[in-house]
């Protein structure tokens, strides 16, 4: 093969290396990194949202699930504008995974947690003394149910969204934020609160509902960010 190289460059032909390019395994990593600093922090961002607006009841859905007779299971008693803004955490799984494709989508997921965990544990052991209390502190139990069926629940969507990809731009974006809903929802309830009173289960069906609706209505917002968010090459155009 050498020798042909060499004589085919003596005769003055023109050779042309198919081989691909491969960067310092450094500049990869660096590359990779700052691809991915923007979107784990809107998705650290959206949690300290979600956190902040959880006791803003969501009184929308009052005449629809209670009876006027038990006020007890009213869900604006527990339901909060935060539920409903957590779904946003699958919208930015689904646009990293149409941008930079499933691998990358994985590496967000498990950024945004990690990151998101050593925040956390931040805040609550009051490591730098400038740090506030928080007012509020959930158990254990509740905070590692959270987190992993959310982990859980964003790892499944990415695999969702990769394998449904294709002519329909809303499927894969539809699908995979469904999976991760009912996935996160039905995952952290019976974790977190089975073997306390049988209302997490009223719970757990009108949190499944609420993601349900978002994931549909932030097709919207993905809609309108396709052509800005743009694949790279290999990964299609959906």
């Amino acid at each position: 093969m050498t020798g042909r190289l060499g004589r085919l460059s003596a005769e003055g032909a023109v050779v042309v290396s198919h081989a691909p390019e491969r960067a310092h395994w450094l500049a990869r990593i660096a590359r990779a990194t700052a691809s991915l600093t923007l979107p784990v922090f809107l998705s650290v961002l959206t949690l300290m949202v979600a956190w902040e607006l959880r006791a803003t009841p969501l009184t929308s859905l009052d005449g629809v699930f209670a009876p006027s007779d038990a006020p007890e299971l009213r869900p604006s008693a527990w339901l909060g504008v935060g539920h409903a803004i957590v779904p946003v955490l699958f919208l930015l799984s689904n646009l990293v995974n149409r941008r930079y494709g499933e691998d990358y989508a994985i590496a967000f997921v498990l950024a945004s947690w990690a990151f998101a965990a050593l925040t956390t544990l931040a805040i609550i052991y009051r490591i730098d003394p400038s740090l506030a209390a928080p007012p509020v502190v959930p158990t254990l139990r509740v905070a590692a149910s959270f987190f992993g069926a959310m982990v859980i629940a964003q790892l499944l969507g990415v695999f969702v969204f990769d394998r449904t990809r294709g002519v329909d731009w809303w499927k894969a974006p539809l699908y995979s934020a469904l999976t991760s809903a009912f996935v996160a929802t039905f995952l952290f309830y019976p974790f977190a609160f089975a073997g306390d009173e049988w209302t997490w289960l009223n719970h757990m069906s009108i949190d499944a509902g609420v993601k349900a609706a978002m994931s549909f209505a932030l097709l919207l917002p993905y809609l309108a960010l396709r052509s800005i968010v743009r694949p790279l090459g290999g990964f299609g155009g959906f």
